[in-house]
This record gives C-alpha cells, structure tokens and sequence, in this order.
C-alpha cells in the first residue's frame, strides 16, 4: 500500500505546462481553429485562455506550435514549463485526463459495436458486394486511427482498454467473414 502511495505522490509531482492565451475575436474562426487545436492534443481549460498539459517533450512541442499560430493570428501567447501544483489540485486533473479519455475510449467502443452490428445486417439481408465491405473497411480505418489520436492524447493512462481493443478485434473478423461471404458469392455456381 505504501508503495502505491509513494507513486501516487510522485505522480502529483509532475512538471505542468500552461499556455495562456488570447486571440482577437474576430474573425471568430481563428479563435475556433486554437480550441480545436488544443482539443486535439487534449488540453483542458483551467479558465478562458489557460490550457494545461503534463509537461512532456510532445506537449511541449505542440503547445509551441499552437503558440506560435496564436501569435500568427495576431493574439499574444505565453508558455508557463515546470508548474507545480498542489497535490489535491494535480490529482484532480489527472482524473479530469483520464475520465475525458475514458469517455473517449468508451464512444469509440459504442461505434465499434454499432459497426459489428452493421455488418451482422449486412450479411443476412443482402447481397454481399467488394464496394461494401470497402466502406466498411473505411469505418473500421476510422475507428482505428480515432484510437491512435486519443491514445496519443492518453498523457495519464496506459493504452486502450482491452474491452475496446477486443471489439476492433471483432470488427477485424467479421470484416474477414464478410470478405469470405462475398466472394464466395461471387465464385460461379458449379
């Protein structure tokens, strides 16, 4: 138990990086561009114009780039590296991290489920087609790539959990099923 604790603690002790911010309001797209990039990167707002990460080299490197396209779009942008912050208050934001991950993870795994069923309906009401099976080729693509984003994003947890990684899995194989049903549809009839 102490062992965990002393992890813990040093988890709480971690270098933040702060971007502070502020771009004109108009036009409003610039502004909607930076919220978009820090989405991307997942960078919670501790208030208007405050954005916080773990300090890492990645966020590091892509905080200066959103920085530096704040300062392009005329705005002013300060990077704040080595905050520290009180362990209550660190601890809540990595749960703030990871619960967004989560939710992350847990909407990709309803659309990787909403997928299967679409290929279930798929093989036992139609004709199985090479163009259908390469749209849902595409979705899965999609899923997959959502995936590598948010866990790219996941600054405090350890991958994907293993419920998602089991049903794009899943999604794989029936893919191959339907791949095998198509073409055996295809083959002429002896």
């Amino acid at each position: 138990m102490l062992r965990i604790e002393r992890s813990f603690g040093a988890l709480m002790d971690i270098p933040w990086l702060l971007l502070i911010y502020t771009v004109p309001a108009d036009p409003s797209r610039k502004r909607a561009f930076i919220w978009r990039e820090l989405k991307k990167i997942g960078a919670p707002y501790l208030r208007d114009g405050v954005c916080i990460l773990p300090e890492r080299s990645d966020t590091v490197a892509l905080t200066a780039t959103i920085a530096a396209k704040v300062e392009e779009f005329g705005g002013e942008a300060t990077l704040v590296s080595g905050a520290r912050l009180a362990p209550a208050r660190a601890a809540a934001l990595v749960d703030q991290f990871r619960a967004a991950r989560s939710a992350e993870y847990q909407e990709i795994a309803r659309d990787a489920n909403q997928l299967l069923a679409h290929v279930a309906r798929e093989m036992e009401h139609r004709e199985l087609t090479y163009a259908e099976l390469e749209e849902l080729e595409a979705d899965l693509g999609k899923l997959r790539r959502w995936t590598d984003q948010v866990r790219a994003r996941d600054y405090f947890g350890d991958s994907a959990p293993q419920d998602l990684r089991e049903v794009l899995d899943r999604c794989e194989r029936a893919l191959g099923t339907f791949l095998e049903h198509a073409a055996a549809q295809d083959r002429p009839a002896p």
